[in-house]
């Protein structure tokens, strides 16, 4: 299968996907973002992110994320101080709902419906900081490609902070049970893929359904990291945690791996 019919499927797979999100969720969105104090940040998780956060210092910046999803974290880090954020999505639903989550925060928060790869030049140098939060770079079967566009979206100086779940993370993503561990049945993490979440991608109410087709791919964290400075990023921090991201309660068993990381890098182009 080729790059446009993959990403083709993954916008069905996600504008499917944000309809079970948005019935999970009822209106709390739309209510927590009438409050100026309300923020998605608030996960046991978050509190390693909000520190580091806080070194960076997003006053009086402009910031984007990519993917963005339903643009709930992008607006809970402009409250952080930014004055301007972008958030790029391949999903219509996705898109639609950030953009009505961003009037009714009544924040200068703009959303494009794009596939990344084909982010328009006019963003060329735009961007003092970009967030990749978790379960983002599954979904590019070339990480070279999409951090050749994350640095030059970047300002030379700029910088970027990935918070997301470690690539050992996704070896217990699709048939893996920790209660009952098989480990003939993990995702091999030397296998880029593709792979295929049949029973849907409902991470919020946990509804499981026949899905439309979507692809992601395992990348193994020196993957991420080469792409990194292939692509005129200069390593500033990074760091593994044992953090569950998911919704999913943490076992025992997983709690013996890694399940969550931090990168910060800074552009050099």
């Amino acid at each position: 299968m080729d790059s446009k019919n993959i990403f083709d499927s993954n916008r069905s797979a996600w504008n499917e996907a944000l309809n079970y999100h948005q019935k999970a969720r009822s209106n709390s969105l739309q209510e927590g973002f009438q409050d100026s104090a309300f923020t998605t940040f608030d996960r046991d998780c978050d509190a390693v992110l909000l520190e580091k956060l806080a070194e960076i210092d997003l006053t009086d910046k402009v910031i984007g994320q990519l993917p963005c999803n339903n643009g709930r974290e992008l607006l809970s880090l402009m409250k952080l101080g930014a004055k301007k954020a972008v958030g790029f999505d391949i999903s219509d639903n996705a898109i639609l709902e950030a953009r009505q989550l961003a009037e009714i925060a009544e924040m200068d928060a703009t959303f494009e419906r794009i596939n990344i790869l084909d982010i328009d030049d006019k963003y060329n140098n735009y961007f003092d900081f970009i967030y990749i939060s978790e379960g983002s770079l599954q979904w590019f079967p070339d990480l070279n490609a999409y951090f050749a566009v994350v640095s030059r979206l970047l300002k030379k100086g700029g910088q970027l902070l990935i918070f997301e779940m470690h690539p050992i993370a996704y070896l217990f993503e699709v048939d893996f049970d920790a209660q009952k561990p098989d480990f003939d049945l993990l995702i091999p993490y030397f296998e880029k893929g593709p792979y295929q979440y049949k029973d849907g991608l409902d991470y919020i109410g946990g509804v499981e359904y026949e899905s439309k087709e979507g692809y992601w791919f395992m990348h193994k964290l020196s993957d991420i990291l080469k792409a990194l400075i292939k692509n005129g990023m200069i390593l500033e921090d990074i760091e593994e945690y044992n953090l569950e991201m998911a919704n999913n309660e943490s076992t025992k068993v997983l709690d013996k791996f890694p399940l969550s990381y931090m990168v910060v890098a800074k552009s050099d182009r």
